[in-house]
Formats: structure tokens, sequence, C-alpha cells
């Protein structure tokens, strides 16, 4: 490889920032990967997952693909095990409001 090529490699080295994989899932085909976003100096990498857009029929100014970021095996796990916290039941709310000597 030339020295001119080796910059070109590099140069496109420095600017890449994620990649994408195709994948197919059950009811559509999707693309899936992850990009990597710095500022000041600080690099976040996202997963993602890439979906065509269902309604771009309906709309021709609507986007082509939609993009999202994907969730980790553990945290779709947390979301599914997740307990909305029980209020406390009516009568104990009022017996703690009504004095003693109205009881």
């Amino acid at each position: 490889m030339t020295d001119q090529e080796n910059n070109n490699a590099s140069e496109w080295q420095k600017r890449k920032m994620g990649a994408l994989w195709r994948k197919e899932g059950k009811t559509q085909n999707y693309l899936s990967g992850e990009i990597t976003i710095g500022e000041f100096g600080v690099e976040k990498t996202y997963r993602l997952v890439i979906y065509t857009n269902k309604f771009k029929d309906q709309n021709e100014n609507a986007p082509d693909f939609l993009i999202y970021q994907s969730k980790s095996k553990d945290e779709i796990e947390e979301d599914q095990n997740e307990i909305a916290p029980s209020a406390p039941s009516v009568s104990s709310e009022i017996a703690e409001e009504v004095p003693d000597l109205l009881q």
C-alpha cells in the first residue's frame, strides 16, 4: 500500500462513527449496530436498530428509516420485571387522617 493509500485509509478511520449489520427479523428485516459519538474528548457508544418506516406510503415527506437506541437484554428483563408501586389502601389512608377520638 502506498503512503497516499495509507493516508486515505487513515482519514476514513478517523471519520468512522460506527457500523451496521443487516438482520432478519420475524416481521421485517432491519439494521443493527452501533455508533460512537464524541464530545469534549469523551466518547460514548450507542447500540442502534434501524427499521424501514412502515408509514412512508402515507406521507411522501416521512423518513425512509427510523433509528432507535437498542436495549440490552438486562434492560429488557428489568422492564419486564418492573413492578408498579402499590398504592396504600383507602381505609388505611382514612384511618391515618381521622383523629383517634372520632374512630
